[in-house]
């Protein structure tokens, strides 16, 4: 940040966008989340908070190519019928909602911890809606208990999420030694 942008400036800038991004739209305006990002990104270049070549850097290329990456493969097991057909046998071994919410918070918790998360919730989105528009079943618990395992899930590995991703990349620690002090972590979180 330049010393002639005002702080007041881009902490109003980064607060508008913030809660922008909570909400999940602007009133009066047809913009998503991603929008709302690319505005209050567009707004700290425009103001000088940061330059477009410190922006440029401060993307991490390898987090991005894998996120797309993940994304891709889920498209394809959609495509490929692997959704239907997991949610056909998953269905057929479930004794209730209880045992619902156990399997998608267990399988949501261990998927993450080696896809990136949100490649995790990706995929199973379809599958737990699925699940509850067969079963009957209001989906909103079962996609927040997908989210939070997913988030528990993947602190226990360098592919977990993102910032694993960077830590491991500028850091240089093995994959094998990450998860040997975070994994336990994240099955004590797992089962709390």
């Amino acid at each position: 940040m330049t010393t002639a942008t005002p702080i007041l400036l881009v902490a109003t800038i980064f607060g508008l966008t913030y809660l922008a991004l909570a909400m999940g739209r602007v009133p009066g305006l047809r913009i998503d989340r991603a929008g709302i990002a690319m505005a209050g990104a567009a707004m700290m270049l425009a103001c000088g908070a940061i330059s477009l070549p410190e922006a440029a850097r401060a993307v991490d290329p390898e987090t991005i190519l894998l996120l797309f990456g993940m994304m891709v493969v889920v498209a394809f097991l959609r495509l490929a019928g692997f959704f239907a057909l997991a949610t056909e046998r998953i269905a057929a071994g479930l004794s209730g909602p209880r045992s619902l919410l156990a399997v998608t918070i267990a399988l949501s918790g261990m998927l993450s911890a080696f896809l990136v998360n949100d490649g995790g919730c990706v995929a199973l989105t379809p599958l737990v809606l699925g699940l509850c528009r067969r079963l009957r079943r209001h989906p909103i618990p079962y996609l927040v208990g997908l989210a939070t395992a997913s988030n528990i899930g993947s602190v226990a590995t360098i592919t977990g999420n993102p910032q694993n991703i960077i830590i491991g990349s500028l850091s240089k620690i093995s994959y094998l030694q990450f998860a040997a002090h975070l994994a336990p972590v994240a099955a004590i979180g797992m089962v709390l």
